[in-house]
């Protein structure tokens, strides 16, 4: 897939995006780029995820250099009130573009568009995901673009090793919205 930002962005021109799952020899030009936290190898962890079939890890790059990445976790959000809900929706995760300056150029909503189409294409009519409480700019967006709410309310726990080797747990209140594709049957509210 690729996709072109607005000509009348604020920061510079941005060669066409192009999406793709994620290589083995991506890995060290991701970290140069997108540098996860601390010492944790996050990109690492979801190309393994994805070795493993139990997920896809999406990249975007512009030229040879990534700009964003996305996780389709092909089981679902591991949180036991989105499972209880929502059993065998697969997931859309790890939205991120880098760097910050080429948020809002339509590389996340191509990320979602791509991630979209590798769920219809393996035969699910729902994909979820989950947005952090305070995130109102990233709602905001997957509202506009056909996601609803659920009113499917959990923690978002995650880890990370900090530069010293310190593990870090980081607990968020998120919400779990859903969208429907190629008017599959609707899932739960």
């Amino acid at each position: 897939m690729t996709t072109t930002p607005p000509p009348d962005s604020p920061v510079p021109a941005l060669a066409p995006v192009h999406i793709r799952p994620c290589r083995a020899a991506d890995l060290d030009v991701l970290e140069r780029h997108m540098p996860s936290p601390g010492r944790t190898r996050r990109h690492a962890a979801r190309f393994d995820q994805q070795e493993q079939g139990l997920s896809t890890f999406l990249t975007a790059w512009a030229d040879a250099v990534p700009v964003g990445t996305a996780q389709v976790l092909w089981q679902g959000c591991a949180a036991p009130e989105v499972q209880a809900r929502f059993p065998g929706c697969p997931e859309l995760n790890g939205l991120g573009i880098w760097p910050p300056e080429l948020r809002s150029r339509g590389i996340g909503t191509a990320l979602i568009r791509a991630a979209e189409e590798q769920v219809r294409a393996a035969g699910h009519p729902l994909i979820g995901l989950g947005v952090d409480d305070d995130n109102d700019r990233a709602a905001a967006l997957y509202l506009r673009i056909g996601y609803r709410e659920t009113g499917c309310h959990y923690l978002d726990r995650y880890a990370y090793l900090d530069d010293d080797g310190v593990r870090h747990e980081v607990v968020d209140p998120a919400r779990f919205l859903v969208k429907e594709l190629d008017g599959g049957a609707p899932g739960p509210m």
